[in-house]
């Protein structure tokens, strides 16, 4: 089901409506919400008349304070396409599951190795793009070898806070536009936004609003719900562990998991160089010479010609 995110009512004002509802259900007044989480009665006032944009960290103070998930104060109705907040194609292969006793733990460890491949991939290419620009190869070959933008393997560095409400949305963005197998400008060009606009997304350097998150969600077909970290979140390896824990007694479980670990560790390394081969042949198409791709690469000269 698609919902048009400029609907006649806009965003804003049905998230407001959805906080003053909930506020008003737990018996506050405006000024003591705006005091227990600092900001002025004015501020939050505006926020719920829908004059002003509320920023997705505000949204989450309010929403531990009236003790709900940010989640809850979205408005119903916005919604995208359901997949049961998993990848259809993720979902489709662990179907099989659900009624054994697998059924909690296969589908978020398969998704778990989908994502890992596919950002294995991409540091691969990340990797030869940042040794090509060392090597002085032209930004234009590296970027029709690799697939990346500038911005991606810009080597500049950049304080980024890892702890920031935006990075953790941003890493989902990046995770869900990698299960898509789009590059940051296709993405960019769904939701008529700039490349450096994507990326600054995904690395959490800039704070993006809610209409923006709804349209991104939309250009990758996912619910909104699926971008925006719970309150109290544990990163997906550990979520597994804690999964992992729950079924140890089961000796299929124990069989299950030894095999991933191990041909996780081998695989890592396998999608990686396989990655790098098809960059490779990429740059021997564009003319870049042996010696300067097996310098970037790091592949040997009998990899390349496999």
């Amino acid at each position: 089901m698609f919902v048009s995110v400029s609907d006649v009512i806009p965003i804003r004002y049905k998230i407001g409506k959805k906080i003053e509802n909930c506020r008003l259900m737990q018996g506050h007044t405006q000024i003591e919400l705006a005091s227990k989480i600092g900001l002025t009665y004015q501020e939050v006032n505006s926020y719920e008349s829908g004059y002003s944009a509320i920023p997705i960290e505000v949204l989450y103070a309010i929403a531990k304070e009236l003790s709900v998930s940010a989640i809850d104060l979205l408005p119903e109705l916005v919604v995208v396409r359901e997949y049961k907040d998993e990848d259809e194609e993720i979902f489709y292969l662990t179907k099989i599951y659900e009624n054994q006793k697998l059924g909690k733990i296969v589908p978020s460890l398969v998704r778990f190795v989908h994502i890992s491949e596919k950002i294995n991939q991409e540091e691969a290419r990340l990797e030869i793009a940042k040794n090509l620009v060392k090597e002085g190869v032209l930004v234009d070959i590296i970027s029709q070898a690799t697939g990346l933008s500038t911005y991606e393997y810009d080597n500049t560095e950049r304080e980024i806070c890892t702890d920031s409400i935006y990075y953790r949305i941003g890493q989902r963005i990046r995770e869900w536009r990698l299960i898509r197998r789009y590059t940051q400008k296709d993405l960019a060009d769904k939701v008529d936004l700039t490349l450096k606009e994507i990326h600054e997304y995904e690395k959490g350097c800039t704070a993006i609003s809610f209409d923006k998150l709804y349209e991104i969600a939309r250009a990758l077909s996912v619910n909104i719900k699926v971008l925006l970290p719970k309150t109290r979140e544990s990163k997906e390896e550990n979520r597994l562990l804690s999964l992992i824990d729950e079924y140890r007694e089961q000796e299929s479980l124990d069989a299950l998991v030894k095999s991933l670990s191990e041909d996780m560790k081998d695989s890592k390394e396998k999608v990686k160089k396989m990655e790098k081969i098809k960059v490779a042949k990429n740059l021997v198409k564009a003319g870049v010479s042996t010696d300067v791709i097996l310098r970037a690469s790091g592949l040997t000269a009998d990899e390349c010609e496999n």
